[in-house]
């Protein structure tokens, strides 16, 4: 069912049906055999969509497209009032729908979900790191992944004031906020090394995060004596450690300055996105996506700073 919540992902195939869906983010939001007024369509949704969150006065898109029986079967079981309903089937609004909280860039990315590695690297990546550390503290109605969260922080450089400032933006009380947010500080590549290989699986069942964030993962591997077969040593038992823990989290990992082992890290990520900076926008382009076409987007530099859409 989760399948059916995302038009680019609808399978080739089956009876034409009359699609319903929201033309910022391409969230279906309802299938019908028949025409109707999208207010019909959509108006048990409250009038916001459950993937962006936008209005959906003006954002309601309809087209005839193939869709397979499995699919409509689900779709229908969805809408059966709750107390007839087979507890097998879910609403497509009840799975949790991850974001950044910024439509261009959500449109890339999605969908953001438990099981995968998603790798940023450029200017500004640690922005979004600390950005998503308190999405994911949100609910899940709005975007986030109601879990706390596990912080490594590779290069010794997270900024607690900025933290503290996304917390006051998205209605969260500081001091909460930081209490769900557990930081591992590190400062050699031995210690970022051992913390992923043998102890991050375990810290993410302690903490019963969703999400975890290696932010500057290589911050520590810049030293000038560094012995290179020691380096891809530690960034093998890393690699490890990070696939075991995404299959009962994410993991987020950010690349800060240039550095001569990105394309190892690279290699991990289900997601790749690199974001440059030029004239106060920045350009977010998407290498590697499990379900996504490579593709770019600009936005300011101002709105990745700034508060989160809801």
């Amino acid at each position: 069912m989760a399948r059916l919540h995302y038009l680019y992902e609808q399978a080739e195939g089956g009876k034409e049906r009359f699609v319903y869906y929201c033309s910022r983010c391409r969230c279906i939001l309802g299938i019908r055999r028949d025409l109707r007024p999208a207010y019909e369509a959509v108006g048990s949704l409250g009038g916001r969509c459950v993937g962006c969150g936008h209005a959906l006065a003006y954002n309601t898109e309809c087209r005839l497209s193939p869709v397979s029986d499995d699919w409509w079967d689900a779709h229908q079981a969805s809408t059966v009032p709750a107390e007839r309903r087979d507890p097998v089937f879910r609403l497509a609004s009840s799975f949790p729908h991850f974001s950044l909280g910024l439509p261009d860039l959500d449109s890339l990315l999605r969908p953001l979900a438990p099981g995968t590695t998603v790798v940023i690297s450029g200017a500004y990546s640690s922005a979004v790191a600390e950005r998503i550390t308190f999405r994911a503290q949100l609910s899940l109605e709005m975007g986030g992944l109601d879990s706390a969260v596990l912080f490594i922080d590779g290069g010794n450089r997270s900024d607690p004031y900025l933290f503290s400032s996304f917390a006051k933006q998205w209605g969260l009380r500081p001091k909460t906020a930081m209490r769900r947010v557990t930081t591992c500080r590190v400062f050699t590549m031995y210690q970022v090394a051992d913390m992923i290989s043998k102890h991050l699986v375990r810290a993410l069942e302690d903490y019963a995060t969703k999400l975890v964030v290696i932010s500057d993962l290589l911050g520590t591997f810049n030293e000038p004596e560094l012995d290179e077969q020691e380096a891809r040593r530690l960034l093998s038992a890393m690699e490890e450690g990070v696939g075991r823990a995404k299959k009962d989290a994410m993991v987020l990992v950010t690349l800060g300055a240039p550095n001569k082992y990105d394309e190892a890290v690279l290699s991990w990520a289900d997601t790749t996105l690199d974001l440059s900076e030029s004239g106060g926008r920045i350009r977010a382009e998407l290498s590697r996506h499990p379900r996504r076409p490579p593709g770019a987007v600009t936005l300011r530099l101002r709105h990745l700073l700034a508060r989160a859409t809801r």
